[in-house]
Parts: C-alpha cells; sequence; structure tokens
C-alpha cells in the first residue's frame, strides 16, 4: 500500500470513492492492484487488470459535473480484506434517478490494494412482479439448454 494509505477494505475503498469524487485517478489507481478484476453487471465483461481498470475510471470520471458524486450510504466494517457498499449517486446533492446500487469488495492481503470489485447497479427498468413470471416462463428453457450443453460435454461432443 502507498505510504499512509488504509490497510483495511473499507478504508481502502472509502478512499478509492474520495478520489474518484475529486476526479483523481491516479489517486485511484495507486490503491488498485496490478493484478485486479473488476466486474460491473451493467457491462457484458469485467476489466481485468489495472490498465482496464484505469479505463474505467477515466470513463467515469470524464465529462460529468463535478458536482456529480458518488455518496457512501453504508459499509461492512470488521473485515481486514472484504467489504460491501451500498451507495447512491447524487448531482448537486439530489439523488440521481436510478443511481443506487451495491458493491462487494476484496483487498489483496499482501499489497492492501484492491484486488477484485463487483457493481451491481440499480435497473433502469423495475418489471415487479412481471420479473417472476419472466423467470417462471425462462427456467425451464435454461434448464434445458444446460441439461443438453452437460450432456454433450459429458459425451465429449464439441459445440458449435
Amino acid at each position: 500500500a502507498p505510504p499512509g494509505a488504509p490497510t483495511d477494505a473499507a478504508g481502502v475503498l472509502c478512499r478509492i470513492y474520495d478520489c474518484i469524487n475529486a476526479r483523481d485517478v491516479d489517486g485511484a489507481m495507486a490503491l488498485v492492484d496490478d493484478a485486479v478484476l473488476y466486474e460491473d453487471l451493467n457491462f457484458p465483461s469485467p476489466w481485468a487488470g489495472a490498465a482496464g481498470v484505469r479505463k474505467l475510471f477515466e470513463e467515469s470520471c470524464e465529462g460529468i459535473p463535478d458536482d456529480l458524486l458518488f455518496v457512501v450510504d453504508d459499509i461492512t466494517e470488521g473485515d481486514e480484506l472484504k467489504c460491501g457498499v451500498l451507495w447512491h449517486v447524487e448531482i448537486a446533492g439530489v439523488p440521481f434517478p436510478n443511481g443506487r446500487g451495491a458493491s462487494f469488495y476484496r483487498i489483496d492481503e499482501e499489497s492492501r490494494k484492491l484486488v477484485y470489485a463487483r457493481d451491481v447497479v440499480e435497473p433502469p427498468f423495475k418489471p415487479g412482479l412481471a420479473a417472476f413470471a419472466i423467470i417462471r416462463a425462462v427456467a425451464p428453457l435454461v434448464k434445458k439448454t444446460l441439461a443438453s450443453s452437460s450432456a454433450s460435454s459429458a459425451s465429449g461432443e464439441v459445440g458449435t
């Protein structure tokens, strides 16, 4: 960890949030391990490695208003290496619509830098009870596809 940097997960993540809110990508990156894997479930693929996370942070900071902030609502404490964060985005002190999220973070035991992250962001479309109908309709199809895929793998067939 850089000199003077926090060494517990909650402290590291609060510092990263502070750096992002100050648009200090270099400061945030000083707390990110080279072997980081960052999953934001809004995106189809995770960012692997510090260079990938730098791109994510730069994109998060570029061209957005200075008064758009990530606000930590709650953070778990008591585990040196892992923490969960409930957060929201606000602009000019007003919560941003559909701007809430929950994240899980892990820091490396040796470097004391962020090594894993997963962000789950509030969806813009909320299906409500229809979500259960969708799951009921899709689950049998997924189950059938998985069973078929599993059978093909067990028999040594190569998928196309």
